[in-house]
């Protein structure tokens, strides 16, 4: 690998860094990755002639911007840097080479992804349900409607218990991070979702001769519902809605948060509701259009004139 008495040439180390992976018991998946990873280097390192003699940390640079060059995603830099930095690593501790020559090798710029959400429309096409007729239906119609009407995280909607029902403000007491209780109201299309969804779980459990349950969601066993199990029911409802796939529970919080903004609603306001401690989180969580931005610059600007 470098020069001197005793070095093995970077082919040679390759073969025997996978060997030595093998030994160690990674997964298959992983292993072969670390193969393709490490043939670009082996490609870079014939090409650029420096297999069997000393490698520095510029050339080792070079093999990174080259990954660049060829118009590869950063992810996928990333993780063939991460496997020659394992490589590098491994040689360095076996005393195959004198010094770590990726040591200070970084990954590229990751760019930030805004989180899915639903458009409106998508929205109301996941919300149109047809009337419950029996106890899955109205669960899924209540979770689904609840989801996008206090933006509740999947943990906190599955935690609630049936004193948590505030009916008469039509508000929901929920416990969330670091187990701070907030308030959260929903509206009157929720409610009567919520009021049909009780009238059915209560039959549910008498039919079915199960003990009472404090927990509001429960599933076919009469205990409380997971949030696994939701989001096996929203990925069921989305397909059945039509509506694009690989979007989360999680997207619906998004959504509301989006929606309630758009819409003109305070951001301090959504950040109240959403139970985040910092402002700058609540502000990741929605995806104001440039149509939408426009509009509530000229709403709210004192000097902009209609």
């Amino acid at each position: 690998m470098v020069a001197g008495k005793g070095a093995a040439p970077l082919g040679e180390g390759i073969q025997a860094f996978h060997l030595e992976q093998r030994a160690r018991g990674v997964s298959p998946h992983t292993a072969r990755a670390q193969v393709g990873d490490l043939d670009k280097l082996l490609d870079h390192a014939v090409r650029c002639q420096w297999g069997g003699w000393e490698v520095s940390p510029r050339t080792v640079r070079g093999f990174a911007l080259e990954l660049g060059d060829r118009g590869l995603d950063p992810a996928s830099q990333a993780r063939i840097l991460s496997t020659a930095r394992a490589f590098f690593r491994w040689l360095w501790e076996t005393r195959r080479i004198p010094k770590n020559p990726a040591s200070g090798l970084r990954n590229p710029k990751q760019p930030k992804r805004l989180p899915a959400f639903l458009t409106e429309g998508e929205s109301q096409a996941l919300l149109d349900l047809p009337p419950a007729v029996d106890f899955p239906s109205a669960r899924l119609g209540c979770l689904l409607e609840l989801l996008y009407a206090s933006g509740l995280r999947v943990s906190e909607l599955v935690g609630l218990d049936l004193q948590d029902l505030l009916m008469e403000q039509r508000t929901l007491r929920v416990l969330g991070k670091g187990r701070k209780e907030r308030l959260v109201p929903y509206h009157a299309q929720a409610a009567a979702i919520l009021d049909a969804y009780l009238g059915l779980r209560s039959a549910f459990l008498a039919q079915k001769e199960l003990p009472p349950c404090p927990a509001l969601f429960l599933n076919q066993r009469g205990g409380r519902l997971t949030p696994t199990s939701v989001r096996a029911l929203l990925r069921s409802a989305l397909e059945a809605a039509a509506v694009r796939s690989r979007v989360s529970p999680h997207a619906l919080r998004h959504s509301f948060a989006t929606h309630l903004l758009n819409r003109g609603m305070d951001l301090r306001a959504i950040q109240e509701l959403l139970g985040h401690a910092s402002l700058s989180t609540t502000q990741r969580y929605t995806h104001l259009g440039l149509e939408e931005l426009a509009r509530t610059y000229e709403k709210a600007h004192p000097r902009a004139k209609g």
